[in-house]
Order: C-alpha cells, then structure tokens, then sequence
C-alpha cells in the first residue's frame, strides 16, 4: 500500500506542484496549496496561502485566486487572478503540471545513471560468425577505439556509433594485443520493431557483437575417446594446451594441430540458468590414432533444456535439438538468436532443427495464446528454451564522463518512453489499440507493489508519469488541455466563457471521466476476476 500511494500520490502531488510553482513564478495569487484532499488534518498560513495536509493522500490540489469566472478580481487585482490575468501568464500556469509529468522521467533518470561508477569497456567479447563485424575481420579480445571519427572508450559508445550507420561503411579502429589495426565494416540494418502494433518500428545498425566472452561448449559422443578421458556434455572449455580458446573453431584446430600427441584441455562444467561455469578441471584428450575422431560437437545451439506450455513446447522443441537456422540464417552464438527473436516477437519463425541426425522443419511463435486485449499477461513471452551458456564478463572501467553518459542515458530513455506512450495514447484514440487495454487505481496497484528494488520502482514512476502528462493535455474540459482549449476559444470570441457555459463545459467533461473510470474499473475487475478464476477453479 506504501508503494502505492507513493506511487499515485506522488505524481498527482509533483503535477500539482507544476501549477503552483509557476503561478508564484508569474505572479498569480495561490489561495491553497494542499497536499491530499479531503478535510485538513494538518495546515498553516504563510502570507496569502494556505498549507494543508489533508486527510485523503493521492495527490493533491492548488486553489487559486480570482477563478470564478462571475466574480472577477477588481482593477489591478486583475492580474494576480488565474481567469482575468493575461493569456500567457495562465496558459504557463494551466502547462506547468503536465510539463512537471513529462520532465519527471529524465529527473529520475539523471541521478540514477551519474551515480553508476564504472562502464563496460569496448572490449569485443564475442562475434558472430558470418555476420559485418567477422566478415570486417574484427575478432574477440578486440578493443574498438574509433568508430570514424568518434573515439571510443565504452561499450555503450559503440552501440551508438554503430546503431546510426546502418548500411553505411563505416572505419572501425581497434587495438589488437597492443597494434592499432583500421578496419571498414558495413553494419547490416536491422528493423526493431518490438512496438509494431502501435506503429513505431525503427530501423538502426548492427555489426552483431556482444561485450561478455561466450566460451566454447562442446557435446561428446557416446562412446568416444572425448567421453573416455572424462568431458561431458554441456563442458565449456577454457583453454587447451593452456592457451585461451574463444569459439568452437579453435577448439576443433587446436586439436587437428596436435597430430599423435596428447591434447590438455581446461574445461569447466555448466549449469542450468546460469552462464558462469564452475572451477575448471584438467581432461588429458589422446593421443588419438590416425584418422580417430575426437567425439566432441559444437553444443552452443543445443537445447538443454524447454519447458512444458512454453512457445518452444508448442513448437515441438524437445531437449537434445539442435538449432540450425532461423529463417534461413545460422547463428554461432544463442546470444544472437535471443536477440534476433526480441527484434521483432511478432514474427512466426521458421526453424531447421537437427534431432539426432534427422533434420526438422518447425514453425516457432512468441505470442501468448492466453493474452487477449486487456488480459493481465503479456502479449509475447519467452521461448522456454534454454541453451547451456558460459560468458566470462568483460571487467567494468571506471566511469570518467558521468555527466554526459547520465545526459545520453536519460534523455534516450525519456524520449523513448514518450514515444511509446504517445502512440500508445494515440492508438486508443484511433481504435488501433483496444480500450480494454486501459487500467484504473487497481492495476497502477499492482505495477507498483510488483516493482522490485528502488531502480524498478522509478522506472515504473517515469512510465506512468509520462502517461499522466500526456494524458492531460488532451482537449476534455476539468483536464488541462480543456482549460487550454478554453484558453482558444475565449481568445477567438474576444470575451470569456460565462459561468454557465463552463459549467456545461465541466459536466460534460467530467460525464467523460466517469465513462472512462467506469471502463478502467471495469477492465481492473476483469483482470483481477480473471486471475482470482484460474485459482479458484471457475
């Protein structure tokens, strides 16, 4: 519950707090600045204006002097009145509170991202085969240093610089073991489209890398000299011959290298849902006779493991398969599957899977057969499949430009979730997005009590703050755009509305509200009846 009024609370109250700054800003009399509503249960007098706490916590509200439209202020009072002051004094006042919502995000984004004190560095973990990066001849342990022009010292750099170039050749300088090496690499454009039934879909550069070092795991066959010195499935090696290995490939031609003679491997056992392997062990492999196949397979497109009920289950995925290609193409690495899936989940995927030699066709689907417009589940979830993975995290840098790495985060974040939430407002208004997909009191409950840690919890605020903003200035007489439009209409007709057209104004604006509570409340007890139904058994 303390979530909660915090979280509903506070965003009425700093809204409020938009109004009532800029009327003192531009010289407007505030009568009452009360945070909650209802009877005073706390309160004092300073000057003209009254502070209240007031019984009922969500929110809050700002009276102010001369805002009845029948008793206007006298003479020079005129101008401390809200109605009878100039247009653009209360135009100010009436925007403030949803500019306060709309800058909310990026005031909750700044401390959170200048207070991070290290960075990924730019530091090639992993690439993909076949893909820009490998093709431009960039290869794990790289460090990229430039991108054009641009230096580069953090990961987050790269993605940038790389993102804004698609289809473009770009020069890549990176320094490999201490040698300063320039490489032009051509990103393949990528259409993101995570957000497609809202319209928003965005196409950017990718050279298909990743920052964590993917090890090597391999499958061993039965009976095979692999199994007889002691690997197992699903081992990651570290190295062989005490020498780091990065891909399977060098794996394959560490041993091809080592003729008759004995390979040392170093390798590490992996667990389920987890990408760090254990304590690494000492396998003594060979020697193998001529022509002897060691018995070990690439396993980094092996499924593990899929859970019963999941997309992958559906599918036909079973534990064992092995991933060929996805629409056409092959992946390396699981990292790049997951990320080609994420890039668009609406998409019906075509899949090759191999199953103990017999090659598979199957057709695999994210979306959720149990979401509907309004249903309390997702739309897409994931595969249910699992990969066993091993990733040696690149070791964080300290964090030398927080300002600018703060400025960059926030405000690409900001207008990220401005974007989404405009068209998601906008495909309400357009019937494109269903109404039942709306919630009330009950659902903004349950975001902010299921938030987990304090990060969560603001990033659920900034969303809904945002919500919150544009929501009000939308043109509904009681909202703030109504007041706005008003604002027009009164400026047109060169005289201001009476109080009996405000008064139609305002019952027809709250007649609209108490529609629209109607239908979030409504959409709230379904949601929640339909939860409460799973369990109870009806």
């Amino acid at each position: 519950m303390l979530k909660f009024l915090l979280f509903l609370g506070g965003l009425i109250f700093f809204h409020e707090l938009g109004h009532y700054l800029m009327a003192r800003l531009v010289g407007v009399t505030v009568l009452r600045f009360s945070v909650g509503f209802g009877p005073k249960l706390l309160g004092f007098k300073r000057g003209v204006t009254e502070y209240w706490l007031s019984a009922v916590p969500l929110g809050g509200y700002v009276k102010f002097f001369g805002d009845d439209p029948e008793d206007p202020p006298p003479g020079e009072d005129a101008k401390r009145g809200f109605l009878t002051t100039d247009l653009w004094r209360k135009t100010l006042i009436v925007i403030a509170g949803p500019v306060f919502n709309l800058v909310l995000p990026l005031l909750i984004f700044l401390p959170m991202h200048a207070a991070e004190p290290t960075l990924l560095p730019s530091v090639i973990g992993t690439v993909a085969v076949d893909e820009p990066a490998w093709k431009a001849g960039i290869r794990p342990g790289d460090r990229v240093t430039a991108v054009g022009d641009q230096d580069i010292k953090y990961w987050w750099e790269l993605v940038e610089a790389v993102s804004a170039a698609p289809g473009q050749p770009i020069a890549v300088r990176v320094d490999r073991d201490g040698a300063q090496k320039t490489l032009t690499v051509t990103p393949k454009a990528v259409l993101l489209a995570g957000f497609k039934e809202l319209g928003l879909e965005s196409t950017v550069g990718r050279i298909e890398v990743a920052p964590e070092r993917t090890l090597p795991i391999i499958v061993v066959g039965k009976g095979s000299p692999a199994e007889a010195a002691g690997l197992k499935d699903y081992d990651a090696v570290l190295a062989v011959d005490g020498r780091d290995v990065r891909s399977f490939d060098d794996v394959t031609a560490a041993l091809a290298a080592a003729g008759g003679r004995a390979v040392r491997l170093t390798v590490a056992a992996t667990k389920p849902d987890d990408s760090h392997p254990d304590e690494g062990r000492q396998v003594t492999l060979g020697p193998l006779g001529e022509g002897v196949a060691p018995g070990v397979r690439d396993g980094g497109l092996q499924l593990a493991s899929v859970e019963p009920g999941t997309p992958a289950d559906r599918a036909g995925l079973k534990a064992g398969d092995r991933i060929l290609t996805m629409d056409g193409a092959t992946y390396s690495d699981w990292v790049f599957l997951v990320q080609g899936l994420a890039r668009d989940p609406s998409l019906t995927r075509r899949l090759e899977v191999d199953r103990d030699g017999v090659i598979l066709p199957m057709t695999l689907s994210l979306a959720n057969p149990a979401w509907e417009p309004g249903a309390a589940v997702p739309k897409y979830v994931a595969t249910g499949a699992a990969c066993r993975r091993a990733a040696v995290e690149p070791e964080a840098i300290p964090n030398d430009d927080r300002l600018r790495y703060a400025w960059h985060r926030s405000t690409t974040r900001t207008h990220e979730i401005l974007v989404v939430t405009a068209a998601g407002i906008a495909g309400l208004l357009t019937g494109k997005v269903s109404v039942r997909e709306m919630g009330g009191p009950i659902m903004i409950y349950d975001i902010a009590s299921s938030s987990k840690g304090v990060e969560d919890f603001l990033g659920r605020l900034a969303w809904l703050s945002m919500s919150l903003g544009l929501l009000n200035l939308l043109p509904i007489p009681v909202l703030d755009g109504g007041h706005l439009l008003i604002f027009g209409i009164e400026t047109v007709r060169r005289r201001p509305i009476g109080r009996k057209g405000r008064l139609i104004a305002s019952w027809f604006g709250l007649a609209f509200l108490l529609t629209l509570m109607v239908v979030v409340f409504a959409n709230d007890i379904e949601r929640k009846w339909g939860i409460l139904s799973r369990f109870t058994g009806q």
